[in-house]
């Protein structure tokens, strides 16, 4: 007997009804998945970048929590941020991380799955190249009168213990101080740069405290090295001559001594008079530098170029071999342009050059005319045309310099220092001490040189 079987394919139909809704519920809610995995993915390639710049980090897993919730957008499609993990490997060159979230279904809940678990890995490698930087640092007077070596050294200590982390001697980093104010401090184990002058420099080099005037003949702009071939190339030591404002020699009976004091700023006398302390040569040594930082004063007038070429000098491969200490120990400079090896030069001033008249400088007074006048606004021109000229040479050589304008100098210093830097991004325009700190953690965050590797 024939049935009518046309009302069995409605159930059927239905049936696949819902297989069908079903699989375009599951493929919308996998497409949300996906959109959330890739979300996290960003987040936590940023929080492993992040987390690594914090070299002194300790709880890696809180750190990259915080980063990773700061990234990932509140409430994506209803998403949460479960759990984040970050392990180093033992050197801290490599932080591994893992992100979990939770995200609601929309349509398989329907079918009793009401959330989906999403994960996410990424793999942050600290860069392996190495660094070789100098810190070129104002120690003049205005230094002082506006309290602010304090906050510079404070400062400046930051970039090294954001360099360094935990580590008490680096691999492959390599950091030098250049202190300067109206002449540089190259330290008197290194007469042999100098004339060795007796005649004109009583007491010599007994008294002599480190300080040099630059060089004739253009040498004042270059990182050519003393040499007894080229008689101009030779340094002469810093004497601050005897008279009525620095009297340093006194006739007592038949004897003659010194009175050298080294006290604040206007009261300093002797035949260093305003010579900075002593530069460090750049050291893989932490506790070196940071020694160095410590032992800064402030005192005289602003000669930005004369620091400038010091920095260049200790960066130049040139001068390998000259330098004694940990640069002489591991064959330093390198060449320009090694591979896997960087030089920078960190540049900072709070004020304008300034050539004060009856003021004995690296470049002697401003009555010998050895910048070619004795006009004193002239004579500054001449300092900034100076530094621009170093800055130029550097930079053709690849080194990375960054310039600091602190306490904010006037507005053709600020030019001078934004057209020194290698591009305006490296140029920090810091008006007071957070902001000057805050420089300076930014350029240890360019320094560090991270990448994402997987």
């Amino acid at each position: 007997m024939l049935r009518d079987e046309r009302g069995s394919v409605a159930p059927l139909i239905g049936l696949m009804f819902l297989v069908l809704v079903g699989c375009i519920g599951i493929a919308i809610d996998t497409g949300r998945a996906t959109m959330v995995r890739a979300r996290l993915v960003n987040a936590l390639d940023a929080a492993g970048l992040a987390v690594a710049a914090r070299l002194a980090t300790t709880d890696y897993n809180a750190d990259a929590k915080k980063f990773v919730d700061a990234n990932f957008a509140a409430n994506f499609v209803g998403a949460t941020v479960n759990t984040v993990t970050a392990k180093p490997n033992a050197d801290k060159t490599v932080i591994s991380l893992t992100a979990t979230a939770t995200m609601p279904t929309a349509f398989m809940k329907l079918f009793g799955k009401t959330s989906v678990d999403v994960t996410a890995t990424t793999e942050v490698t600290r860069s392996s190249k190495g660094l070789e930087v100098v810190m070129v640092l104002d120690n003049t007077g205005s230094m002082d009168i506006s309290n602010s070596m304090g906050p510079l050294k404070e400062a400046s200590k930051l970039l090294v213990n954001q360099l360094f982390g935990d580590q008490t001697t680096a691999k492959n980093l390599y950091v030098g101080l250049v202190p300067f104010s109206q002449a540089v401090n190259i330290g008197v184990t290194r007469a042999l740069w100098t004339d060795l002058n007796t005649v004109t420099r009583p007491y010599y080099p007994v008294y002599w405290t480190g300080c040099v005037e630059e060089r004739p003949s253009g040498y004042d702009v270059t990182d050519d090295i003393p040499s007894l071939i080229k008689k101009d190339t030779i340094f002469k030591s810093y004497y601050s001559p005897n008279s009525n404002s620095n009297n340093w020699i006194v006739s007592w009976w038949w004897s003659t001594y010194l009175n050298i004091n080294y006290a604040p700023v206007q009261g300093q006398t002797g035949p260093g008079a305003f010579c900075p302390v002593t530069l460090t040569p750049m050291t893989n040594v932490k506790s070196t530098i940071v020694t160095g930082i410590d032992a800064m004063k402030a005192g005289g007038s602003t000669f930005i170029n004369v620091g400038a070429v010091w920095g260049w000098r200790m960066l130049s491969p040139s001068w390998r071999g000259l330098w004694d200490g940990d640069m002489l120990t591991n064959k330093l400079p390198l060449d320009y342009n090694s591979k896997n090896m960087n030089k920078a030069v960190i540049l900072m001033t709070d004020g304008e050059n300034t050539f004060n008249k009856n003021n004995y400088t690296s470049y002697g007074l401003l009555s010998d005319k050895r910048l070619g006048t004795d006009d004193i606004i002239e004579a500054n021109k001449v300092l900034d045309t100076k530094l621009s000229t170093v800055c130029s040479s550097m930079k053709a050589k690849d080194i990375i310099v960054y310039t600091i304008a602190f306490n904010d100098p006037d507005d053709s210093t600020k030019s001078l220092l934004q057209n020194c830097a290698t591009s305006t991004s490296f140029y920090f325009d810091a008006g007071d001490s957070e902001s000057l700190k805050a420089a300076f953690t930014a350029i240890g965050g360019s320094l560090s040189n991270l990448r994402v590797s997987r």
